[in-house]
């Protein structure tokens, strides 16, 4: 900072001149186009979420119904479940019972589920909770077959206890991704 103050004190022109020269060769160095430059583009980059949707061949309709079972009778309903959306997809099977007598005819009753010939459940419809369908592909389909029956556990009357018992079973579907 003493040599800048010094020049400055002994000729101030020859000092901004000085200046000046520097500045004047920065500019031209700068203008000259002596740096070279290259530029791309990638443009319309698009992002979309994706969707996650199935369809139910019985969507708000019963996929079996059995009246009149006697021990030993067996019903058989099938539905079809479709992955339409866009995306894989986590499905599952859960079972409500919404309506039961005493004894409990839930209890009772037996089911096998199948997806075509791959049993996914086996016991009675009482204890079936929520099974793990496995991740479908976008547009994946599914045939599930529902056995329902009504065991006979033998001679002399030994069912009579579920004479006219009912129950009322509704299966709801479950995509998650």
């Amino acid at each position: 900072m003493n040599r800048v103050t010094a020049l400055w004190r002994s000729s101030p022109r020859a000092f901004l001149l000085g200046l000046g020269t520097i500045g004047l060769a920065a500019a031209v160095t700068v203008g000259s186009g002596a740096d070279f430059t290259s530029t791309t583009a990638n443009p319309s980059n698009i992002f979309t979420a994706g969707t996650l949707s199935h369809s139910n061949s019985k969507d708000g309709l019963a996929i079996l119904t059995a009246g009149n079972m006697r021990p030993g009778d067996t019903a058989t309903g099938t539905v079809v479940i479709q992955n339409t959306g866009s995306l894989s997809g986590a499905f599952s099977l859960t079972k409500n019972v919404t309506v039961d007598s005493a004894p409990s005819f839930a209890t009772k009753l037996t089911v096998v589920i199948s997806d075509g010939a791959v049993p996914i459940y086996s016991g009675t419809v009482a204890g079936m909770g929520t099974i793990a369908l496995g991740t479908f592909a976008a547009g994946a389909t599914h045939t599930y077959t529902f056995v329902v029956t009504f065991p006979d556990s033998g001679p002399n009357g030994a069912d009579n206890a579920y004479q006219g018992k009912s129950t009322t079973v509704t299966y709801d579907w479950t995509a998650a991704s």
